[in-house]
């Protein structure tokens, strides 16, 4: 494998059936920040170095990704965008995060009308905390705990009312058992969707996503696996 390292906004690398993507949505303008992603002989992923004067909300998302994201020209894979009542993936990651600051790991998958999405065409958004690093989340509205897949969370239902900037439902969901490595069954995390009203049966899932959620810091994520089955 060709050993490749872009750090320019918004670069995206292929890895593995999948595309990195050196996400830095929240950067304002900050200008002595670092981010890149990589790829070479012993994995792929991605670094960062924010400043901590910037402040504690959340800068960027380097990452991972398969779909067909809705806010960027980031796409890769064939499996999804996918309907939502056709969906019984399995997500396979294994990963490891070395760093200091104030950041998280999440998964990340967004829910469209079209299988072709663009942003005006977000129904919701399920994120899963994995992995913290001194980060509260962020999220309004109503909290409890729920039981997907065989996995205890603590979850945010967020709307429009508490957060009138997004027009599109959020499910957060916090893992009670943080890890790295392993697999999530999509299946029942969109059925959980659809019970709770966050999303219809013909909608799609359009990407499914892992990677860092930045406030300030230095970080490491390196991959080894990331992949649907």
């Amino acid at each position: 494998m060709c050993a490749s390292i872009l750090q320019e906004d918004s670069a995206l690398l292929p890895f593995s059936g999948a595309v990195l993507y050196n996400n830095v949505y929240g950067k304002g303008d900050i200008a002595d920040y670092r981010q890149l992603v990589f790829r070479g002989q012993d994995g792929a992923g991605w670094e960062w170095d924010w400043p901590e004067s910037a402040g504690p909300s959340m800068k960027s998302y380097p990452e991972v990704l398969l779909g067909r994201s809705p806010w960027s020209a980031a796409r890769a894979g064939d499996q999804l965008p996918c309907r939502l009542d056709e969906t019984s993936l399995t997500l396979d990651f294994d990963f490891t995060t070395i760093g200091s600051g104030l950041w998280c790991e999440s998964f990340d998958f967004w829910i469209t009308r079209s299988d072709r999405p663009s942003s005006k065409d977000i129904v919701s958004n399920l994120c899963i905390w994995t992995m913290n690093h001194g980060a509260e989340p962020a999220y309004g509205g109503r909290r409890t705990t729920l039981s997907i897949g065989g996995r205890s969370y603590e979850a945010i239902f967020e709307t429009p009312t508490e957060q009138p900037d997004k027009p599109w439902k959020t499910l957060a969901l916090v893992d009670a058992r943080p890890r790295s490595k392993g697999s999530l069954e999509l299946g029942p995390l969109v059925d959980a969707l659809i019970a709770h009203g966050l999303a219809q049966p013909t909608d799609f899932l359009a990407t499914a996503e892992l990677g860092s959620e930045v406030a300030y810091g230095k970080g490491r994520t390196t991959l080894r696996v990331f992949r649907l089955r």
